[in-house]
């Protein structure tokens, strides 16, 4: 698999653990030092902004996607190679998967879930069949994948799809992860029946 772009979730906010921006940062200069282009929500604070100062930092190339009203009150980061302006957040959204061979999850809040448990779906529906990571600082995703894995117990989704998404550690443990992703294939029609 050719990875050149990746798409990643994150969060805004500035009140986190450093243990947060720390990992963020590092994410940055991972995937710059790489080569791989970042495509991010554009924002320049918080995780966000830690990710992208450790890619530009790096000498990567981050793309950002911001929705329009974003723009207007200035959350944009300024520094990154490109930020396109969208309508909207769905807009943002569909961009963000579209430009990239991978998706990875840094910890965020209700708008990084929303973000990451879509890329699952259209996983699960065999609209998407791209590695999804997601990077488990302060075992902040525990308790996701708990609940992912009730929903298999109480049979609302099978064994099988907790392989649409990979957890790990650390930043430095995305990129191996991503390369020893299994192939996802299926289109909805298979994905639909519990098995």
């Amino acid at each position: 698999m050719s990875l050149q772009r990746v798409a990643v979730y994150c969060a805004s906010s500035n009140q986190v653990h450093p243990d947060f921006h720390d990992a963020a940062f590092r994410m940055g200069q991972i995937l710059a030092q790489a080569k791989i282009t970042i495509v991010y929500g554009g924002g320049r604070i918080g995780s966000m902004g830690q990710l992208a100062d450790g890619a530009l930092a790096a000498g990567g190339r981050v793309v950002g996607v911001i929705p329009n009203f974003m723009a207007e009150i200035e959350w944009g980061h300024t520094g990154v190679n490109e930020l396109l302006v969208v309508d909207d957040m769905h807009g943002r959204k569909r961009i963000m998967l579209e430009q990239s061979d991978a998706v990875i999850a840094l910890p965020g809040g209700c708008g990084t879930f929303e973000e990451l448990l879509e890329a699952i779906t259209l996983k699960r529906l065999g609209i998407y069949h791209k590695p999804i990571v997601l990077v488990n600082t302060r075992n902040y995703f525990d308790k996701l994948q708990e609940l992912m894995q009730q929903c298999v117990a109480e049979r609302f989704m099978s064994e099988k799809h907790l392989a649409m998404w990979q957890l790990v550690e650390r930043p430095e443990d995305v990129l191996g992860a991503i390369a020893g992703a299994k192939n996802w294939g299926g289109d909805a029609r298979e994905f639909a029946v519990m098995k």
